[in-house]
């Protein structure tokens, strides 16, 4: 018979022989782990925490990007089917119906070809809308080797109607 003492003991207890392992005694959690816990969570936080905010600029960069687009193919749109319009009422036009993502200080004047009117019916004109992403950068152009645009420039051409 083991010493009872011993790791692995052979008891009978109501009749059944049960095996009694260490491996049950190391299956249980240690009593005071928290300090380990704070330390791990420490190391994990701040590269969590930069993921997020990469995710985050990345849908800023992204929602910026598409509503550039959708405000040169409304204006190339307006400058085709109005024939007389010169740059400014199209860039006028763009500040009406701009998203409110790109609508500020950092949306450049639009540039409109050919800027002779009227405009011939059948003539491509062609719209390029310019915004500048310097307010939604707010990690910065470069992040660990990712470089992030700081223009977004659209250019849309149409015939005219």
């Amino acid at each position: 018979m083991p010493h009872p003492h011993s790791r692995i003991a052979i008891r009978k207890e109501t009749g059944v022989w049960r095996l009694q392992s260490w491996l049950k005694d190391m299956a249980r959690l240690p009593t005071n782990s928290s300090g380990q816990t704070l330390v791990e969570f420490a190391f994990i936080l701040p590269l969590v925490l930069l993921l997020m905010l990469g995710v985050v600029q990345v849908a800023l960069i992204g929602g910026s990007a598409l509503a550039v687009n959708q405000a040169a193919v409304a204006c190339v749109r307006y400058a085709a089917v109005n024939p007389s319009a010169n740059q400014s009422t199209v860039d006028s036009y763009l500040r009406t119906i701009a998203s409110p993502l790109i609508n500020d200080s950092n949306l450049q004047t639009i540039t409109l070809a050919p800027a002779a009117t009227p405009r011939t019916t059948g003539s491509a004109v062609s719209v390029t809308v310019v915004y500048t992403l310097s307010n939604k950068l707010f990690l910065g152009a470069s992040v660990l080797g990712i470089t992030f645009p700081t223009q977004l420039s659209v250019q849309m051409s149409m015939t005219g109607e």
